[in-house]
């Protein structure tokens, strides 16, 4: 019976996380923004200490994306997501997305990332559904958060707001996931974080290594596609 698959993205379905990456990919020729970069850094540091949010470091981070247009920084975003299905996939992730499609399971990816690009690696995969963090272009200033970041609790909270088709599968590297893994009937700890490794442990979690297209642990989870 299809169902659905809910994949985190960075980590998880790609090899390397992909914000930072691709505030360099986009400002890569721009010698203010290397000036910036430790700024960036430090205001990351920042979170890690508990003196600022996840939220507050993504609006500084996206202020460097404020001299393109919507339509140049959409070509841009296009540009690295083509870059990253060439190398920068897990083997596994698209093993797995091949084999839920072959089931015909409504295929969404949950993430933190931004749709500017989200989107256009979903399309890229065939996958049907983004929950990801939103972007507002109305001020006419450049991008700007659009509701909250789409990470931890409120990823888990905006799942929430669907009637997702059984059996559901989930997918992430880490330990923030962790409520949207419990809360699927299938959970997969992707190349897991130490955390998540470690919950793994006492919960009914599937350690998977997505390095290897091997995903003969889906077999014993739902019938193998005809």
């Amino acid at each position: 019976m299809a169902g659905t698959a809910i994949f985190d993205l960075d980590r998880t379905i790609t090899r390397q996380p992909t914000w930072t990456r691709f505030l360099i990919f986009v400002n890569r020729r721009r010698p203010a923004f290397w000036l910036t970069l430790p700024v960036l850094a430090l205001h990351g540091l920042a979170y890690k200490l508990r003196l600022a949010t996840r939220d507050s470091v993504k609006v500084r981070a996206l202020k460097t994306l404020t001299w393109l247009s919507r339509a140049h920084l959409d070509t841009a975003a296009r540009a690295f997501i083509a870059r990253e299905v060439e190398t920068g996939l897990f083997p596994g992730a698209v093993a797995a997305i091949r084999w839920h499609a072959a089931r015909g399971d409504h295929l969404v990816i949950a993430t933190a990332s931004v749709d500017l690009y989200a989107d256009h690696l979903a399309r890229a995969l065939g996958v049907h559904q983004v929950i990801a963090t939103r972007l507002d272009w109305t001020t006419g200033a450049g991008p700007r958060l659009s509701g909250a970041n789409c990470y931890g609790a409120e990823k888990l909270r905006r799942l929430d707001e669907f009637n997702f088709a059984a059996p559901t599968y989930a997918y992430s590297d880490h330990i923030s996931d962790l409520g949207m893994l419990l809360q699927a009937d299938h959970a997969i700890a992707v190349n897991p974080s130490a955390g998540l490794k470690r919950a793994a442990q006492t919960h009914p979690i599937t350690v998977a290594d997505f390095t290897s297209p091997d995903i003969q642990f889906l077999e014993a989870k739902g019938a193998l596609p005809a």
